[in-house]
C-alpha cells in the first residue's frame, strides 16, 4: 500500500469502489492473469521472498520438500490468494518464481548460513559482517528469534500429517481384526507452538 502505483500496480481510487469481501471474490474468480509488473519486481523480489520463507521453514528444521511446501504455501495461499488479491488478480509469474525460484535460492542460502556456521558466525574475520550476512539470508527467522528472546519465548513450527477421521476408525478396526493398515487419506497442517 505505501509503494509508489507505478510499481505496484494498484489503482488506489479504484481499490475504493467495493468492499474487501467483492473486491478479493472477483479478483480470485478472475485469475490467475500474466501480470504487468517490473522485471525486477517479478524476478528479484517475489524468488527472494520464497526464499526467505524456505530459509526459516529450513532452519525450523523443515526437509527440503517441506520448506519448499511451506514457500508454496505462504506465497500462494497466504500472499497471492490472500492478502494481496484484495488489490489486484493473483498473478501466474509470482505463483510460479516465487516458490519456485525462491525454494532453490533458499536452499543456496542455506548452505551459505552452514558455511558462516562452520567459520563460527564470521566473515573475513569480522562477526559483523556475518551478523549480517545471517540477517539477510534469514531475515524472517532472525526477526522471530529476537522477538523470542525479547519476550523470553520459543517459537518452532512443523508441518504434521493427520489420519483422517474414517482412517483411524478404519485403522483400529483393521488392528482388531489383526489385518494390516489399510488407508492412503491424510488430512495436512502446520503447526506453531509458543512456549514461555
Amino acid at each position: 500500500m505505501a509503494l509508489p502505483e507505478s510499481i505496484s500496480k494498484w489503482d488506489l481510487s479504484a481499490l475504493e469502489d467495493k468492499s474487501l469481501t467483492d473486491r478479493w471474490k472477483e479478483h480470485v474468480a478472475a485469475g490467475p492473469v500474466w501480470d504487468e509488473d517490473e522485471f525486477f519486481i517479478n524476478y528479484v523480489g517475489h524468488p527472494l521472498s520464497g526464499a526467505w520463507y524456505y530459509t526459516m521453514a529450513r532452519n525450523d528444521g523443515l526437509s527440503p520438500f517441506g520448506s519448499f511446501m511451506y514457500s508454496v504455501f505462504v506465497s500462494s495461499i497466504v500472499w497471492e490468494y490472500g492478502y494481496e488479491a484484495f488489490a489486484e488478480i493473483p498473478s501466474i509469474q509470482d505463483l510460479i518464481s516465487t516458490p519456485v525460484i525462491g525454494s532453490l535460492m533458499g536452499e543456496y542460502m542455506y548452505y551459505l548460513e552452514s558455511e558462516i556456521d562452520k567459520n563460527h558466525g564470521a566473515i573475513l574475520s569480522s562477526k559483523y559482517l556475518g551478523n549480517f550476512a545471517y540477517f539477510a539470508i534469514d531475515p524472517l527467522g532472525n526477526i522471530a528469534n529476537s522477538i523470542g528472546g525479547f519476550f523470553d519465548i520459543s517459537l518452532t513450527m512443523r508441518f504434521q500429517t493427520y489420519q483422517l477421521y474414517n482412517s483411524r476408525k478404519l485403522s483400529n478396526y483393521n488392528k482388531a481384526l489383526q489385518k494390516p493398515q489399510q488407508f492412503s487419506n491424510y488430512d495436512y497442517g502446520v503447526i506453531i507452538n509458543l512456549e514461555y
